[in-house]
């Protein structure tokens, strides 16, 4: 009988990029290149692996998502190029293809992207209550039961004069 293999092992596969690895996986994201294939292709390696890097790496973390963005603003450009030729002779099921590839870029772009996002909606959190109190008169209130009965008598006043 052979001992089994211990899953709870470290693993000692460590991902390192030097600064000129870093600029290609990068500029194959801005490419509009998917990340998980790049990752797999060029990095040989997972994506636990690589994301194990990005916390490692905070300042390598914030150029990737900034190359993400723009990544897919070139796929929306790329799209558009497709849609804006004159010739399009293209099979049914290549149109469907391409339609649902627009479909997925017009979903995942504003999760993505702040700039494709259609409508902002903003919660303004407000308390529409309005609370009226009073307080014991002081001397720098004007009592204003007093000043309506001068302007009464000021009427009177008037009204005697005509």
């Amino acid at each position: 009988m052979s001992k089994s293999k211990s899953i709870s092992k470290a693993n000692s596969k460590e991902l390192t990029l030097t600064d000129t690895e870093q600029n290609t996986f990068l500029a194959t994201i801005y490419d509009g290149g998917v990340p998980s294939r790049v990752i797999k292709d060029t990095l040989k390696t997972n994506s636990m692996t690589f994301y194990k890097y990005l916390e490692k790496n905070p300042k390598f973390k914030e150029e990737f998502n900034k190359a993400q963005e723009i990544g897919i603003k070139t796929l929306v450009e790329k799209m558009l190029e497709i849609f804006n030729t004159e010739h399009m002779d293209l099979a049914p099921n290549e149109l469907m293809f391409l339609r649902e590839k627009q479909a997925y870029l017009k979903w995942i772009a504003p999760r993505i992207s702040s700039l494709f996002q259609e409508k902002q909606k903003i919660d303004v959190k407000s308390d529409s209550s309005i609370r009226i109190s009073w307080e014991e008169p002081s001397s720098d209130l004007i009592d204003v039961s007093d000043a309506q009965d001068i302007s009464e008598s000021n009427t009177h006043l008037q009204d005697k004069g005509s």
